[in-house]
């Protein structure tokens, strides 16, 4: 019953007015141009086809719009969040897999890419399948089985994003088999089987790809390939930092109360070995990910790190600081104000425009967007409900100040989207 309630909650979230916003992102409009055109027998080719099927697959059903090149992306965030309750109902109970989905969909950034039309969410989704089979082949019978379904998931993210997703896969590994002391999940022979079944869908469809279209094209593709795989994270980290961490309030603030732990390892708890060692894999896939390779894929790990907080604060297993509090209270204030600050940044748009030189400002300021002054209630109202959540878990009322904070930012995130996006599109 709860999955069901998890699935229509997730649903109103992530599927109403998709289509009420045109895309402009400039990777949202190459999938949407790319995405009609995609299909097999029209001569065209894409590098890493997966997204642009199922955005094909949803344009040949509903048309070539908004809403259909961002409906997979919808459908992806149900089946993330339906996920994230069973793994964490699985190593824990229910209320640790609630409190995942619940956090996942209640950070602005997470909630945001299920409405948008970029493959970010899909490629999250397999690469995290591929590393979770990985960590569950030493608590299984039957380790064959998941190492081809972790191979054959991190083969379709490769046909998401590129090869860069196996590379980082070695890295996660190589970083456990430090950690461990040498140790490791996976025999060589499975690594070997791994390799193969992740190279398997794209060997299968650039086979197909030279015989149709030739393999001068094939050609071109093992270039372009390894010109990426020379350089395989390009973006600047600076930028990924700026937007990224922000973008995971508030969870991003709950792996803070980490630093104040009477444990000295999370060994020595009395906590099932699997939760241990999947704890263990998350730390690994935060911290390899943020160091490393910058992506939105980092809010997975982050995800589940701050639930685990959240579950053991909200149980009476630990408790939070006072700079804890006073942190997360400055922090929903910054993100207030700012929110205010760009409504009265368009209310005064044409006083403040000779004196304002990055491309993007001015571009926002000479906009023909209308802004009012009572938008600034979406940034009072958010400071407003940092304030009540903050007020619980001083009182040291963690459960309903939690809920306050997470439920109160989902909601404020779905109507401020709604309202927002629309007018920040120029």
């Amino acid at each position: 019953m709860k999955y069901l309630l998890i699935a229509i909650a997730a649903g109103l979230l992530f599927i109403p007015f998709l289509g009420s916003v045109p895309l402009q992102d400039p990777l949202a409009l190459y999938n949407a141009a790319t995405a009609p055109v995609t299909e097999p027998g029209n001569g065209s080719f894409a590098p890493f086809p997966l997204w642009g099927w199922l955005q094909s697959g949803s344009v040949y059903f509903l048309g070539n719009t908004p809403f259909a090149l961002r409906l997979p992306n919808a459908l992806i965030g149900i089946i993330t969040l339906l996920t994230f309750y069973a793994i964490g109902k699985k190593h824990a109970d229910d209320r640790l897999g609630t409190w995942w989905a619940l956090i996942y969909a209640g950070c602005w950034l997470p909630f945001l890419f299920f409405r948008s039309a970029l493959p970010d969410p899909l490629f999250n989704y397999l690469f995290f399948l591929s590393i979770y089979f990985i960590y569950r082949i030493a608590y299984t019978v039957k380790p064959l089985r998941l190492v081809i379904l972790s191979g054959i998931c991190m083969g379709l993210a490769v046909l998401v994003k590129g090869p860069a997703a196996i590379i980082l896969a070695l890295l996660l590994l190589l970083g456990y088999w430090i950690t461990s002391k040498g140790k490791t999940c996976v025999k060589p022979a499975q690594l070997v089987l791994w390799l193969l079944f992740a190279l398997i869908p794209a060997a299968v469809w650039l086979s197909y790809t030279g015989i149709v279209y030739g393999w001068l094209v094939v050609q071109q593709y093992a270039h372009f390939v390894a010109g990426l795989l020379a350089n395989p994270w390009p973006q600047s980290n600076l930028v990924y930092y700026m937007v990224l961490l922000p973008g995971c309030f508030p969870a991003v603030l709950l792996l803070l109360c980490y630093f104040y732990a009477k444990r000295r390892s999370i060994y020595n708890t009395g906590e099932p070995l699997d939760l241990k060692e999947f704890k263990v894999w998350m730390w690994l896939f935060f911290w390899v990910l943020l160091l490393l390779c910058p992506s939105s894929l980092y809010m997975v790990p982050l995800s589940f790190l701050a639930a685990w907080q959240v579950y053991r604060i909200s149980a009476g297993r630990q408790r939070l600081r006072a700079w804890h509090v006073v942190l997360l209270l400055l922090t929903g204030l910054g993100l207030g104000l700012g929110l205010a600050a760009i409504v009265l940044a368009g209310v005064y748009k044409t006083t403040l425009l000779p004196y304002v030189q990055l491309p993007a400002a001015r571009a926002f300021l000479q906009s023909p967007t209308s802004w009012s002054w009572w938008e600034t209630l979406y940034g009072l109202g958010y400071i407003l409900l940092v304030s009540c959540s903050v007020v619980f878990l001083f009182r040291r009322k963690y459960q309903e100040g939690l809920l306050c904070l997470f439920i109160g930012s989902l909601i404020f995130i779905a109507v401020a989207a709604l309202h927002f996006v629309p007018k920040l599109i120029f």
